[in-house]
């Protein structure tokens, strides 16, 4: 059967697309519109429990105005002497007969600007001295006011009523007549009221509702189940909530249970300083009720279509997934250049065709990657030969010239030994082999040295240091000689032009072992190489570059030799071997030649 046909017919016996969609859409639609119904019930319920809060203190404040109104307590505040412990106790009953008898009040201070100050209280309550009053931030804001309340709600400051729940009022007391300043009062409520509120608009249906009063900060001021209050609310909701004047509702967890958070803000600047919000949290599981059952139906067929859908990709799709990831590795292997890869047929449908294809190719490509690699391996041994060939010509003329001017000298004996010297090397040089033997290299350089040193006399001194354990190591004949002579011809016979008889040349040949390669050093006191000289020659790999110290414009102080052994070396042993030049103008020149430890010739 076609490949296509099966995967179309498996697809069609499996149809889960519609009812995971399906299932999908029921569920978020659901969970939507559950949210936004509560999210529109939630603000009407929030804004009347703000209305019976905004009672609540609009009740306190009208209490304490005619409180403090009263003659009697402008009087007391208008007190110049100081007050015996009789009139003292005296004025504290005024204070329970007045500011206490409103039912919600807890304690009440009063202060004199002279210093003096009458509080009254329940069992317990902490009276707040003059001292701790003017240094609290709050008592610029009352001054600031001149008249009007400024509340602080439970534990804004604990530092006057402790634990207890209490809503606190400060309010600067002014003459009823002439409304100068007489004094402070400090008054605190314990407003159960708030409890009862709670519970008639949520608590009393689920004990898993909450409502909480929270500052602009985010400090939980009262909670009616009694545990958050004094914490942030940022502690407890995964989300960050802002409490500004729009009402907002969102589904978050808080303390870790899925939950609507909604949050309202009071509107309470007629009745004094304080920016509140009302935030209430209703788990998610309360809202949704039986909905969740009908949910966890259509999960559960959700769940069923996709435990087909995986019995499919397992028994079907999932063999045609291994046979492609199957071939897909095998391409890997053979981009990398493992071309004994074959694939295997899986079954006797368009993968064996697609494998036989693949297999086929394959050996398409080694065929021709044979073909070329023997080609480029012709190419490559046909250029080494004319290196070879290059060197050999440049090499004789030097050193024939060199017998012809001792010749011309009527030194016989030197003659001789160039001759027998320069025999030696052609010996070498005609030997059938690419590479020889290092120590033969280093009699090669050393016939050399001495030949040229027959000529120029004094013109340089030389030092061969190779350890013996390194004879026998294989290297590319006429490696070492032509480096030698570009820096006898372009290095050190410069030098002395520019410097005279007082300059000696030294050339220094030397030879250490690394873990797999052989290191050459070849290096001279001559006249060094430009900097731009070198990047040419450090900028394309093979590249050669003409310089000829005959004093044509561009002759420089590499020379012919240089880049065809630079080139040898590249084509023989590979980029990982090779040459680098280091040289500074006046400072001589160092050469570094990197060979294998074993090559085959």
């Amino acid at each position: 059967m076609n490949l296509r046909i099966k995967v179309f017919t498996a697809f069609m016996a499996f149809i889960i697309a519609p009812l995971f969609v399906l299932g999908a859409i029921t569920y978020l639609l659901s969970q939507h519109i559950i949210e936004q119904n509560y999210a529109e019930q939630s603000e009407f319920t929030l804004k009347a429990v703000g209305r019976n809060i905004t009672y609540v203190l609009k009740e306190a404040n009208y209490f304490s105005e005619d409180y403090m109104l009263r003659d009697d307590i402008q009087r007391l505040l208008g007190q110049r002497e100081s007050v015996d412990p009789v009139m003292q106790t005296e004025y504290e009953r005024l204070l329970q007969r007045t500011f206490l008898s409103y039912t919600p009040a807890y304690a009440v201070t009063l202060y004199s600007f002279n210093g003096q100050s009458f509080s009254q209280g329940r069992i317990g309550y902490q009276r707040v001295p003059y001292t701790g009053l003017v240094k609290h931030p709050v008592f610029r804001e009352v001054m600031a006011l001149n008249g009007p309340p400024r509340w602080l709600g439970p534990h804004e400051a604990p530092e006057w009523t402790g634990r207890e729940p209490l809503f606190t009022v400060v309010r600067v007391i002014n003459d009823k007549y002439t409304l100068d300043n007489r004094g402070i009062l400090l008054q605190q409520f314990q407003f159960h009221e708030l409890n009862r509120i709670f519970n008639y608009f949520g608590t009393s249906h689920s004990m898993d509702l909450r409502f909480m009063i929270v500052n602009s900060e985010g400090l939980i001021m009262v909670d009616n189940k009694g545990e958050l209050a004094g914490q942030t609310l940022d502690g407890h909701a995964s989300e960050g909530l802002q409490l500004g004047e729009e009402y907002q509702s969102r589904k978050m967890e808080f303390d870790g249970v899925e939950s609507v958070v909604s949050v309202h803000h009071l509107e309470l600047k007629d009745f004094g300083q304080m920016n509140w919000s009302i935030v209430s949290i209703t788990p998610w599981a309360y809202l949704s009720g039986r909905t969740e059952q009908v949910l966890q139906w259509i999960s559960a067929i959700t769940a069923l279509t996709l435990i087909s859908a995986l019995l499919y990709n397992l028994f079907f799709v999932n063999r045609i997934i291994r046979f492609i990831l199957y071939v897909v590795s095998s391409m890997k292997k053979v981009e990398i250049g493992d071309l004994s890869i074959r694939v295997e047929p899986g079954s006797k449908d368009e993968t064996s065709v697609l494998a036989r294809g693949f297999n086929s190719l394959v050996d398409r490509i080694e065929t021709l990657i044979g073909e070329v690699k023997l080609e480029q391996d012709r190419k490559n041994r046909a250029e080494l030969m004319l290196m070879q060939a290059q060197i050999k010509p440049h090499f004789l003329f030097n050193t024939l010239e060199s017998i012809n001017a001792l010749a011309a000298q009527n030194e016989g004996r030197k003659v001789s030994r160039m001759v027998q010297r320069l025999g030696t090397m052609l010996r070498v040089s005609f030997l059938q082999k690419e590479e020889i033997p290092l120590s033969l290299e280093i009699d090669h350089v050393r016939n050399y040295l001495e030949i040229q040193k027959y000529r120029f006399e004094d013109l340089f001194d030389y030092e061969i240091d190779v350890p013996a354990g390194l004879g026998g190591v294989p290297i590319l004949k006429l490696t070492l000689q032509p480096l030698l002579e570009n820096s006898i011809q372009h290095g050190i016979e410069e030098r002395l032009h520019a410097e005279g008889e007082g300059f000696k040349g030294m050339l220094r040949v030397r030879a250490e072992e690394k873990e797999d390669a052989v290191i050459l050093w070849v290096e001279d006191n001559g006249t060094g190489i430009r900097s731009e000289v070198l990047e040419r020659f450090h900028g394309t790999p093979g590249s050669r570059i003409s310089a000829s110290g005959d004093g044509e414009e561009g002759g420089e102080r590499i020379g012919l030799g240089i880049p065809n052994v630079a080139d040898r070396l590249r084509i023989h042993y590979g980029s990982r071997c090779g040459m680098m030049i280091c040289s500074m103008p006046g400072q001589g020149t160092l050469i570094r030649c990197t060979i294998p430890k074993e090559a085959s010739g």
